[in-house]
């Protein structure tokens, strides 16, 4: 093709017909411009393609880990409820007398003894780490699931600083009321009036504070489920 073309050139010099050469070099100009527009098109919709592969890679990951962190979070939101109704029904003796407490109906030991069962939530962000720290979350071209990602740590952080909090109080507070009324030894010699702790106004104090704290971390799991969802949804929306 190259020596076609290099005839026709060297036919048209040798005639002397100039204006014709110079239509020809023109028009020679035109194919070899259109033929690197072509070659760089089919470059970048080879590169795109990749790209669009790559997305949907990690879209599929994604869902996957969110998925799993949904069902954590859920895990998560029945302990915390456990544990504030426990804390409620707690909250409910100081309303009796101490003599109207009936160690035959009332499992005060259990209620007590459970008031350490808390625990935190703890999602899997390996996906979103990678992608965050290599940059490759630019790969997504969905501007609202890129958002939502990037702002997923920031708010899972806000939640694990009030977990935090919360079972420092409890740590600080409530544990050595435990310890002093609480038999963890069922063969203990010792007689400890576990009731009498509802006598103790610092004690109801505690257990009302902590029973609000908790609420409020559950209602902070709950908007951390709202956000998964989202997530989840823009994820579906771009999985092809």
């Amino acid at each position: 093709m190259i020596k076609f073309f290099r005839n026709i050139r060297r036919k048209l010099l040798t005639e002397n017909r100039v204006s014709k050469y110079a239509i020809y070099a023109l028009g020679e100009i035109f194919l070899v411009v259109i033929g690197i527009l072509i070659a760089l098109q089919i470059n970048n919709w080879n590169t795109q393609r990749q790209k669009d592969k790559e997305e949907q890679k990690i879209l599929k990951v994604l869902k996957s880990e969110f998925n799993y962190n949904k069902n954590e979070l859920h895990r998560n939101i029945e302990k915390a409820t456990r544990l504030k109704d426990r804390e409620d029904s707690l909250l409910t003796l100081f309303q009796l007398p101490i003599e109207q407490m009936d160690p035959k109906t009332i499992n005060i030991r259990s209620l007590i003894g459970g008031m350490g069962a808390y625990s935190t939530y703890d999602p899997s962000n390996g996906a979103l780490n990678n992608l965050m720290g290599s940059g490759e979350l630019n790969l997504i071209k969905n501007d609202s699931l890129r958002l939502l990602l990037s702002r997923w740590f920031g708010e899972l952080q806000d939640t694990k600083e009030d977990e935090v909090r919360i079972m420092d109080f409890g740590d600080t507070y409530l544990t050595p009321f435990i310890i002093d009324f609480h038999n963890f030894n069922k063969a203990s010699r010792f007689n400890r009036n576990v009731f009498s702790l509802f006598e103790n106004p610092q004690f109801e104090n505690i257990v009302s504070r902590r029973s609000k704290g908790i609420g409020y971390i559950i209602e902070n799991y709950k908007g951390l489920d709202l956000e998964i969802d989202k997530i989840l949804k823009l994820i579906d929306a771009e999985i092809k």
